[in-house]
């Protein structure tokens, strides 16, 4: 009675938070065989028995089991018949405007154990339709499964709006692209429907873009810190350089970015840029700019 009682309290040597994952169609005794060798339970005989008693047969829920603290062969057993699988979701915020990195970094700060490699390599594949938005991870996901669960949010918002892209004459992948720069270059619906309608026009007149943004992509600068230097790369991302569209979006536009750049303000404008402040100001020739930045970024 005494050894029974020994065999089924915890291991002296329990691994604590420990995540066990449990493949369907396993069998009661693949269970039993890999919590004694993970260090979960004394007697793999026990465990079966307690098994069978407390669900009346042999079935395991499969899925991943987080074990944070010693429990007894009871416990366990309990917990693998009725799927107690332990493990938190965790409560992931993506802003609109964030890139691969930034959301590599924001991941990593909340789940200490991420996978940060393989998502940064799978996320720069997918840049641009990562949908910001707040997500609730297990602490144990994989970087496909963010990924997959990101990707999936972004079709199922681009489905909302498909009739309005089909209609605006440019490729999804076109729109969220320019998306990606104008949200980065204005916090406003009404700045960001007038800048879209100024860059959609140099496209169309074959003039460059001349954005910073793509510059914090490949260059990780902000706009003050580019240098004379920085804006001669010859990088397709180097818009003062290139004409058009850069060759993948630059960070991941929220919904109301990607509607303001389709719902384009015509103007007579060209050229723009934020003060200090975060005021936009226009301008309709380059002289007139080159007033603007003297008057407001001096």
């Amino acid at each position: 009675a005494i050894a029974a009682v020994y065999m089924a309290t915890p291991p002296s040597d329990f691994p604590t938070h420990t995540i066990v994952s449990i493949k369907d169609g396993s069998s009661l005794s693949q269970v039993a065989d890999k919590f004694a060798e993970s260090g979960l339970v004394r007697s793999q005989f026990l465990f079966k028995a307690f098994v069978v008693i407390l669900g009346r047969g042999t079935r395991i829920v499969k899925g991943d089991y987080l074990f944070d603290q010693p429990q007894s062969v009871i416990r366990v057993a309990y917990r693998a018949v009725h799927g107690v699988q332990g493990l938190t979701r965790i409560k992931v915020t993506i802003p609109e405007g964030s890139d691969s990195r930034n959301i590599t970094a924001i991941l990593k700060k909340v789940i200490p154990n991420f996978d940060t490699t393989t998502f940064l390599a799978l996320a720069k594949q997918n840049e641009g339709k990562l949908f910001p938005d707040t997500y609730f991870f297990f602490e144990n996901v994989t970087p496909e499964e963010v990924i997959s669960t990101m990707r999936s949010n972004f079709d199922a918002h681009m489905v909302t709006i498909d009739n309005q892209v089909k209609s605006f004459g440019k490729s999804l992948d076109e729109i969220v692209t320019m998306a990606s720069i104008v949200e980065k270059e204005a916090t406003s619906s009404a700045d960001r429907r007038i800048i879209a309608g100024i860059l959609w026009k140099r496209i169309n007149d074959k003039m460059p873009l001349q954005v910073d943004p793509p510059f914090y992509y490949f260059l990780n600068k902000t706009s003050s810190s580019l240098t004379l230097d920085d804006l001669a790369i010859d990088s397709p991302y180097n818009l003062y350089k290139h004409l058009g569209l850069p060759p993948t979006p630059i960070d991941s536009p929220g919904l109301e970015a990607i509607l303001d750049t389709m719902n384009a303000t015509t103007t007579k404008y060209w050229f723009y840029l934020s003060d200090k402040s975060g005021v936009m100001h226009y301008a309709t020739t380059y002289d007139a700019h080159l007033e603007n930045k003297l008057r407001y970024l001096q």
